[in-house]
């Protein structure tokens, strides 16, 4: 296995998986499964309307125009399943059509994020022209010379193919804890903010802290930690919260900044 049949993805939770991409074998196996079901269902349909379930010739002036009626609703049925088949299971089965999930494969985008509707649309809908190239091979010719094994479907839609995996027991603990850490760091920013937001500061306080903590970084050491201080000690008197209190001089003019956006000069 090289490194290129491996994706990586980064969750929102900072927690990394990866995922190993699906191969020509077992996407073909996929794909037979799937048009052997398909296959099932319009030999269901096809009994449907053999047997007159759907339409009745007689409704119509002559037989010939009922036919034709018929073959256009069979012709749109048929079409339908072929196409809605693999755009409805993929979109609400989590990109897995029956012979995908026995397979233990799924479409995700190209980062491995799960497909969403309008990709598993774009990669169905160019299914068509994915298949008359399969009449010929150069279906399996692009697939094999894409460093992600994407047909032209795939491509289009920014898809891969790739094995389904299960989550390991560390890494649904890291995703416990990274998510349980997010809340409490958004608990207690949410905290800050509102003690900081109940401040009776002026606008000319805070255009001047703007103005420091833009040029900061130009000001020599000493004149740099004397306005800190100064302006820092200045707002402590005006805070209850002794944990705010406590915050390094130039962090609460931050923060206080942040709570109390202003532009220079304003």
């Amino acid at each position: 296995m090289t490194a290129s049949d491996r994706i990586a993805v980064l969750t929102s939770e900072n927690v990394r998986l990866s995922y190993t991409l699906a191969g020509l074998g077992s996407r073909m196996t996929a794909f037979i499964i799937d048009s052997i079901l398909i296959t099932l269902g319009i030999f269901g349909i096809s009994i449907i309307f053999y047997l007159g379930g759907s339409i009745r010739f007689s409704d119509f002036e002559d037989i010939s125009k009922g036919m034709s009626v018929a073959l256009a609703i069979y012709i749109a049925v048929t079409t339908f399943l072929i196409w809605g088949y693999y755009f409805f299971f993929e979109w609400i089965n989590w990109g897995q059509t029956p012979g995908k999930q026995i397979m233990g494969l799924r479409v995700a985008m190209a980062d491995g994020a799960p497909a969403d509707i309008g990709a598993c649309a774009v990669r169905n809908v160019i299914r068509i022209v994915d298949n008359a190239l399969a009449a010929v091979g150069i279906t399996i010719f692009i697939m094999i010379f894409t460093p992600r094994y994407q047909r032209l479907g795939d491509i289009a839609a920014g898809t891969v193919v790739v094995r389904r995996r299960r989550l390991t027991i560390d890494e649904v603990i890291s995703a416990s804890r990274a998510a349980d850490k997010k809340i409490s760091s958004q608990l207690e920013s949410d905290k800050t903010a509102r003690s900081l937001s109940k401040i009776k500061i002026t606008e000319a306080e805070i255009n001047l802290i703007v103005r420091f903590l833009t040029r900061r970084d130009s000001l020599p050491g000493h004149l740099r930690s004397k306005f800190a201080k100064d302006s820092a000690d200045r707002l402590r008197s005006r805070i209850t919260d002794e944990e705010i209190k406590s915050l390094d001089d130039e962090d609460l003019l931050q923060k206080i900044s942040n709570i109390n956006p202003q532009e220079p000069g304003q």
